[in-house]
């Protein structure tokens, strides 16, 4: 049923209850896992483009998210992809049609709560622009 979910992460807390979520329906479905955090890039004037979050750190927590699914024994693999401010929610679809997933995971809130409130949650903008399943965490 689910062969393949996409786990999209940030950096917030709340990163480990979406893990260990996404953990319990692989172990259950025998499903291959893609952990994703989206970089976000955005332009601040003259500059043009602009990473707004360190690759290092990005890569740091795909790693540390995939090493801990492998330890209880399920197949992960990890991706870090770049998205304009504003519009991670594309990124987090694409990957997951370019994977083949059948599912999304993705949590309530990351590290933009009051931004959510004002423009619009990345779940929120992801719920209405897929046509795969969506599970939130909270």
């Amino acid at each position: 049923m689910f062969d393949k979910i996409v786990v999209a992460i940030d950096e917030s807390e709340h990163a480990d209850k979406i893990l260990d979520a996404a953990a319990d329906i692989a172990i259950k479905f025998g499903s291959d896992l893609r952990v994703l955090h989206v970089r976000e890039t955005g332009f601040v004037g003259r500059a043009g483009m602009v990473n707004l979050e360190d690759s290092d750190v990005a890569h740091k927590i795909v790693n540390e998210a995939v090493t801990y699914l492998v330890s209880k024994g399920l197949r992960a693999t990890g991706n870090v992809r770049a998205g304009l401010h504003g519009h991670l929610a594309m990124e987090i679809n694409d990957e997951a049609h370019t994977f083949g997933a059948q599912m999304i995971v993705v949590g309530t809130r990351g590290l933009t709560d009051l931004e959510g409130l004002f423009v619009g949650s990345t779940t929120h903008r992801l719920m209405h622009i897929t046509d795969l399943p969506v599970l939130v965490v909270p």
